[in-house]
């Protein structure tokens, strides 16, 4: 609150002042202060009311006199009229003096206007005489001008019309126009029909600009009457209703107008002006007569439409609307196909369709012959040989089946042929038989080559089965590029309608199930190696040696196989999925052979170890068993991925029973899990017996409660999770059902230790089993020592 306020209130400034007990120390300086401001005020209040009384005392000696302000006033009124009257005085005077000025000056102004009026209506009476004359002698190209002229003048007049002369000279003119009009259509009559005229083609093309300059009118009114004079013979020679007129004479009446076009260009070419665009229009004119024409001829046979007469009269039709772009130069935008065929589109020429359109209601039946159309080539298909001798007995790569190739040639013929006739509800019919035929020909064709599942398949077998994928991947891609150029070329109402996805799964179902027959042609074959792994005396090895008997059946089976069936696929696609799919059914079947031999000793863990790394080399070289194979970074991180849990399980079975700590420290370092169960089934595969295992599970519960540097273990590893060891599958088996798509298929992520890598750099074991493989016998008791020495170091808790 302000301190001018009258209901200043002192107390809250003193508690903002006083806030704290040590602000007392500061009130004799605070009163001090007061009590100056005090007099400072006294001293301001004390000058006031000294001015205040000499004003009051000058104001009393002096005495207002209200009559001499009153007599003031009256004299400045009375000089702001008297000089207002010598205004209006002056004004008077000037304009007396200018009055005849001003009357002499609207006198000029009229004269002048007048003047132009009359000479305007004199230029326009002689125009207008000077026009009937030249009218009257058929001047044409003199009359331009003075019609010109006449024009532009009677606009003057306009506002002149309720004078009776000027009403009825414009009535005069008007008749005039009306007059040369009629006379030039009858002299254009005159001169088509060939009698006696004198009017010359410079002329004739003078009347065109003269109606031009009449009006739009009488321009649309002689193109019309050309047209129709031009078109009477052909209207009254092909009725629709009559045998001329009948789809069967309907290249006749596109020859006859053919040679209405070349009269026109021999006679009548320089008589219309080009921006007229006669030619053009007669051709639009005959266009929609003629579309009218078939529409009613085809609605009146439409139940008994013969369909070859019906597509030769439509192709006669889209030959013609070509030419017809051709001659105007509407044909500049096209497509033309690897058949040279060209396809036009409604938006890039302005005659396509101008005729053929009429047919489009009734393509249903076009449509349905070419169903009959297709069901003759399938008859030819199922009768050709699926694969030409010359090429099985040279033995050349399969490629696909010739049948499928005129399939789809078949199939962009029509497509063409549609595309040019329709865009709309035929092309999306057609793609619905073209889906229906891509179906039966996987069904009936391609699918019974492939021989039965549980079949025993030989070398010729794997021809027909690969021969089946490659065509079978040619189709898959080939109906996607055509459902993609369907959909392009469809009318948007009809494009969300347009799927082909049946098709192309039928066509991946077989690529998958010819894949399928291939690893089980693999896979019956290594069962002989594999009966070779299991009749080994495995219990009376001694000391690793070369590589195992079921090794080197199995390289031979594998290299054998790859190499009559690599080089014969079409795409690398199809190689990297059947050597994945190699690696992990041989890495499969190797678990499930070994889980049969337990308990694993420590040296058949080494041999086995060996033959890993051999097999291991022998997947990496399969890609390359084709012409130009190469061997992908991803393939081979997939077989060390796919080979590297069966070779952490084969080096966890070379750690020593004893000590007990040193065997769960490898199990920890190898399998980097804290699971009892996965632990359990380690030591079975060791062959430990109840109350020895009960020990070490013991012993496992222990070292994970008093060990507190566990927290790099994970739950469960993968690599003994999934391992059933009394079951035949001790892994989940591959996808054998024919739902999953090869091009679905992704080689499975195998779980890795989180220390084994790092384990294998600083222990070099990778690279002793590598030695060990190139030098055979003579280093077997050197990979036994550095086998022993490594994991005597591994074993070593201060490591």
């Amino acid at each position: 609150m302000s301190l001018e306020s009258l209901d200043y209130d002192p107390y809250n400034d003193l508690l903002e002042i006083f806030s704290d007990p040590k602000s007392i120390n500061q009130l004799d300086s605070l009163l001090e202060y007061t009590n100056s401001y005090k007099v400072s005020i006294d001293q301001q209040i004390e000058q006031n009311e000294k001015e205040y009384r000499e004003y009051l005392k000058q104001t009393s000696s002096k005495k207002f006199d209200a009559s001499k302000v009153k007599s003031a006033l009256d004299e400045v009124i009375k000089e702001i009229n008297e000089n207002k009257q010598l205004s209006i005085n002056s004004q008077n005077v000037i304009s007396s003096m200018t009055s005849n000025i001003k009357d002499l000056d609207d006198a000029k102004k009229n004269l002048v206007l007048s003047m132009t009026v009359l000479k305007r209506l004199q230029m326009l009476m002689i125009a207008y005489e000077q026009l009937s004359e030249l009218i009257a002698n058929k001047d044409y190209t003199g009359s331009i001008q003075l019609l010109n002229a006449v024009n532009e003048l009677i606009d003057h007049f306009k506002s002149y019309k309720s004078i009776d002369e000027i009403a009825q000279l414009t009535k005069k003119i008007n008749k005039l126009k009306i007059s040369i009009v009629d006379q030039i259509f009858q002299d254009f009559e005159t001169a088509l029909h060939k009698r006696d005229s004198n009017l010359s083609e410079e002329d004739l093309r003078s009347c065109c600009g003269i109606l031009d300059i009449l009006g739009l009118e009488y321009h649309d009114r002689l193109n019309t009457w050309f047209c129709n004079q031009q078109l009477k013979e052909i209207k009254s020679i092909f009725i629709s209703n009559d045998e001329a007129g009948s789809l069967d004479n309907l290249s006749r009446r596109f020859l006859f107008f053919k040679r209405v076009l070349k009269n026109f260009e021999q006679y009548y070419t320089n008589i219309f002006p080009e921006s007229w665009n006669i030619e053009q229009e007669l051709t639009i004119k005959f266009c929609e007569h003629t579309r009218e024409s078939i529409k009613q001829i085809l609605a009146q046979n439409s139940g008994k439409i013969d369909v070859d007469l019906l597509l030769n009269a439509l192709q006669q039709t889209i030959d013609f609307e070509k030419y017809l772009n051709n001659k105007f130069h509407y044909s500049n935008n096209h497509e033309e196909d690897e058949d040279d065929e060209v396809i036009y589109r409604s938006t890039d020429s302005k005659f396509t369709k101008s005729i053929s359109f009429a047919f489009e209601p009734f393509l249903n039946v076009w449509v349905e012959n070419q169903n009959s159309f297709l069901n003759s080539k399938f008859l030819d298909f199922l009768s050709a040989p699926k694969l030409y001798h010359d090429e099985s007995d040279q033995g050349d790569d399969v490629n696909i089946i010739h049948s499928s190739t005129e399939l789809f040639r078949s199939y962009r013929h029509l497509l063409n042929q549609c595309s040019a006739l329709s865009t709309g509800q035929p092309l999306y019919d057609l793609s619905k038989l073209f889906s229906k035929w891509g179906l039966e020909y996987s069904n009936k064709i391609l699918k019974p080559i492939l021989p039965m599942v549980n079949s025993q398949i030989n070398n010729e077998a794997i021809v027909y089965i690969i021969l089946t994928l490659n065509t079978a991947d040619y189709c898959s891609i080939t109906i996607t590029q055509l459902e993609d150029k369907m959909i392009e070329m469809v009318d948007t109402e009809f494009k969300e309608n347009i799927n082909f996805d049946p098709v192309k799964d039928s066509f991946l179902k077989l690529i998958n199930e010819s894949i399928n027959l291939l690893i089980s042609k693999i896979s019956h074959d290594s069962e002989f190696s594999w009966r070779e792994f299991s009749n080994t005396d495995w219990n009376s090895l001694q000391e690793v040696g070369d590589q195992s008997r079921f090794v080197v059946s199995l390289k031979t089976i594998l290299n054998e196989n790859f190499s009559k069936i690599l080089p014969k696929f079409s795409r690398d696609l199809y190689i990297r999925n059947l050597c994945d799919k190699t690696v992990e059914i041989t890495i499969n079947q190797f678990l499930i052979n070994l889980i049969k031999i337990k308990p694993i000793a420590i040296i058949v863990a080494e041999q086995l170890l060996l033959d890993l790394s051999i097999l291991k080399e022998t997947f990496l070289r399969l890609p390359t068993l084709t012409n130009e194979g190469t061997i992908s970074s991803q393939y081979s991180k997939h077989v060390d991925k796919t080979v590297n849990k069966l070779e952490i399980i084969l080096k966890l079975l070379l750690a020593q029973d004893v000590p007990q700590d040193g065997l769960i420290g490898s199990y920890f370092y190898l399998i980097g899990d804290k699971s009892l169960e996965n632990f359990s089934k380690f030591l079975e595969l060791k062959g430990f017996d109840k109350s020895k295992k009960s020990k070490y599970l013991e012993s496992f519960k222990l070292q994970l409660k008093n060990h507190s540097n566990h927290g790099d273990l994970i739950e469960s590893s993968t690599i003994l999770s999934k391992l059933n060891l009394d079951s035949q599958h001790p892994l989940p088996q591959l996808p054998t059902n024919t739902d999953t798509f090869v091009s679905k298929f992704k080689s499975p992520e195998i779980a890795t230790s989180p220390k084994f890598d790092s384990f294998l750099k600083s222990n070099q074991i990778e690279r002793n089993l590598k030695e060990f493989a190139l030098n055979s016998e003579h280093n077997v008791t050197k990979l036994n020592e550095n086998f022993k020495s490594n994991f005597g170091k591994f074993f070593n808790r201060n490591n």
